[in-house]
């Protein structure tokens, strides 16, 4: 199997023109870009009588990154955790087992197909960003990174979606698990991280110099574990992004490597492994 066989396969094509050839499709689109348009032209009213700034078009920036990543978050989990248990429930997956593709085929196409729609709002929403170009206030490195933020999140939730369809049979229960396992991950990961913060902030207090000055924070031998976690918090990444850091943290924490790239890295394997936990768990489907 080459790799056009693998992206390039009926399960994919099929998917694509039911979901295009919807007539629900397009008025999606329209409301969605007419919502983010609104926003963006709301601010640019109501920043009017206020001298021009960067700032102003930064704000834009930032509201329209936010409320994308939003979409994001909430939309992909409904769209990815019935892609192989909504086959069950219509009965045809027993269909889709007779073909000649592959385990790996079949999740893949499912996966990008469930992917594509966002996807689509996501590039869809590109001329919207072309205001903060034309005036200014936003570094066009910022702006891919925020869109390699998107995607590898994309990729990443919906992998666990297509995994979690491949356990449970229900839709309907498989979007509850997949939601859960993604805020749940999510509020673990900013507990532990917000703890072990306090904790090294703590000890440092403790240990101040005589001229009262604070010690840095990667004087702690913590701080590794603390980096690591921040590396992997998409909160964090966003905030860094946003401010063109490459830390949140300060004090000398710039010194250590670039927490996006970790950042991207995780979330490939992550969604790496996922998908072949989902092959893994559908040819136990197949041989059952």
């Amino acid at each position: 199997m080459n790799f056009l066989q693998l992206f390039a396969n009926p399960v994919l094509s099929k998917e694509f023109r039911i979901r295009m050839r919807s007539g629900k499709t397009p008025w999606i689109i329209s409301l969605y870009l007419a919502a983010l348009a609104l926003v963006v032209f709301s601010i640019m009213y109501f920043k009017e009588k206020e001298a021009y700034s960067s700032t102003n078009y930064f704000e834009i920036f930032m509201c329209l990154s936010i409320l994308q990543y939003g979409l994001i978050i909430f939309v992909t989990p409904g769209l990815t955790a019935g892609v192989i248990s909504g086959e069950r429930e219509r009965q045809t997956l027993s269909l889709l087992l007779t073909t000649n593709l592959s385990p790996l085929q079949i999740i893949i196409g499912k996966w990008l197909s469930a992917l594509s729609f966002i996807l689509l709002l996501i590039f869809a929403s590109l001329p919207l960003y072309s205001i903060v170009f034309l005036f200014g206030g936003i570094d066009p490195q910022q702006w891919l990174k925020i869109f390699g933020v998107y995607m590898i999140t994309i990729l990443a939730i919906g992998s666990v979606g297509v995994c979690v369809s491949t356990l449970v049979k229900r839709t309907g229960a498989a979007s509850v698990t997949t939601y859960a396992i993604v805020f749940a991950y999510t509020a673990l990961l900013f507990f532990i991280n917000a703890m072990l913060y306090d904790i090294i902030n703590i000890d440092l207090a403790e240990k101040m110099i005589p001229d009262d000055s604070f010690p840095p924070l990667n004087s702690h031998p913590l701080y590794s574990w603390l980096h690591a976690l921040s590396c992997i918090n998409p909160v964090n990444i966003v905030v860094m992004v946003f401010m063109n850091e490459k830390s949140i943290f300060g004090n000398g924490a710039s010194q250590m490597s670039d927490p996006y790239w970790w950042f991207i890295l995780y979330y490939g394997l992550i969604t790496i492994i996922m998908l072949a936990l989902a092959v893994f768990f559908f040819r136990r489907v197949q041989i059952k």
